[in-house]
């Protein structure tokens, strides 16, 4: 593959429940920190699942909002998602870029503008039309993440939205990465964005039995891959990376992360909620994302898994894995989970974690899954309650798999 062909990171902005910026989140990753919590934001008193992964924001936001009144009338989940665009476009020296209509941006939501839903349906109920904000609309669609970015930093290239539940984040990478290949951009700023760590939310997840109700310890609730786990904790947050051409981001001197060698997508035409029982879809998307990237099992250094803490989910995970790299490799490459500290954030889980992948290439230290106090004897993988050397990790696969069988892994490698 050329240089023309090879598509590479410039610049990343997090907005995590541990850490409000990058450098903050990778440390609260090597340090095992959770952010679950008894739920501070939203009213749960009277719900069987009281926790959550939540974000408080600070008080001052002026480093990313022009005014107090921009504050007010943005859905946290536009945000949250301008937060760690603006992160990723400063990161990656996006200023000097002078033709911005070669610059694009995808930011992705699984659920929009939840927030804004919550507030004014009740008041549409009671009082007609007159009890809807003005700004309702354009709080709720799932689009005005992306365009408010491309408004405040007046980028013209290719923007829109997507979305694919949990594996929104990685459709957005590869979407992104095609863009420029085809050669409609040549950068694109890609994640997503969510807010849903809230009543509307955790009462539709709570519904279904997938959350966590370790009401009493909710520091310790999500443990992934452990024999105890009872369901995931629901995170909210965005996760941003500038994607361009490897030889775009060499002429102009860009700081490089690493290359987004591979990725795959796939369905499991299966099921609404319930993933494939032998995990097929999920292993045919990992063969396709290592296929895309030209490595093979035995060159992977680490696996960060989709891994939500929920029976079910784990599981299959572990079975697609061992289908797709057979059984002795998926017991001997590192694995782990970035959402036993994180939590769930949905739409944004899989940028948050593929820069926790790049955290492992920067730090060389491949984060703990915490609260892993016995894994399940189902689970064949080889996954750790503590940090692990990551030195040697040349290529990362990351997982993201969403409701409705729908399907995306990507390949991160070291340059």
């Amino acid at each position: 593959m050329t240089d023309d062909e090879r598509i590479v990171i410039t610049g990343i902005g997090a907005v995590t429940p541990i850490g409000l910026k990058v450098p903050e989140y990778w440390s609260a990753l090597e340090a095992g920190v959770s952010g679950g919590r008894t739920a501070r934001n939203s009213d749960l008193e009277d719900f069987h699942v009281q926790i959550a992964a939540e974000i408080d924001m600070p008080e001052d936001l002026s480093e990313y909002f022009p005014s107090r009144k921009a504050i007010r009338r943005l859905d946290r989940y536009i945000k949250y998602g301008y937060m760690a665009g603006h992160q990723a476009y400063i990161d990656a020296g996006l200023d000097d870029i002078p033709k911005r209509e070669r610059i694009g941006a995808l930011i992705g939501t699984g659920a929009g503008g939840l927030d804004s839903h919550e507030e004014n349906i009740p008041r549409i109920n009671e009082r007609g039309l007159s009890g809807a904000s003005p700004f309702y609309i354009v709080n709720a669609i799932p689009n005005t993440a992306t365009a408010y970015l491309t408004m405040q930093k007046s980028l013209l290239g290719p923007s829109f939205s997507l979305n694919s539940a949990c594996a929104t984040s990685n459709h957005a990478m590869g979407v992104g990465a095609s863009l420029i290949r085809s050669g409609l951009a040549d950068v694109m700023i890609v994640g997503g964005s969510e807010a849903v760590a809230n009543k509307t939310s955790i009462a539709a997840f709570g519904v279904i039995m997938a959350l966590s109700s370790r009401n009493d310890e909710p520091e310790r609730a999500s443990r992934p891959f452990d024999r105890d786990r009872d369901g995931f904790v629901m995170g909210e947050g965005a996760g941003v990376l500038v994607l361009e051409r490897l030889s775009h981001a060499r002429a102009r001197g860009a700081d490089i992360y690493a290359e987004l060698s591979g990725f795959g997508f796939t369905s499991d035409a299966y099921d609404m909620v319930a993933p494939h029982p032998e995990g097929e879809g999920a292993a045919r998307c990992i063969r396709a994302a290592m296929n895309s990237a030209g490595i093979a099992g035995d060159e992977l250094g680490l696996i960060n898994c989709h891994g939500t803490s929920t029976q079910i989910g784990d599981r299959i995970e572990s079975m697609a894995i061992n289908s797709a790299l057979g059984s002795e490799l998926a017991a001997s490459v590192p694995a782990h989970s970035t959402k036993s500290m994180t939590g769930h954030l949905i739409g944004a889980a899989g940028a948050v974690e593929a820069i926790a992948a790049i955290g492992a290439f920067r730090s060389g230290i491949i984060h703990a899954t915490i609260n892993l106090d016995e894994r399940d004897p189902d689970i064949n993988l080889n996954v750790s309650a503590e940090n692990r050397d990551g030195r040697g990790v040349r290529h990362v696969l990351s997982n993201a798999f969403g409701f409705g069988g729908q399907n995306a892994s990507v390949v991160l490698s070291r340059i």
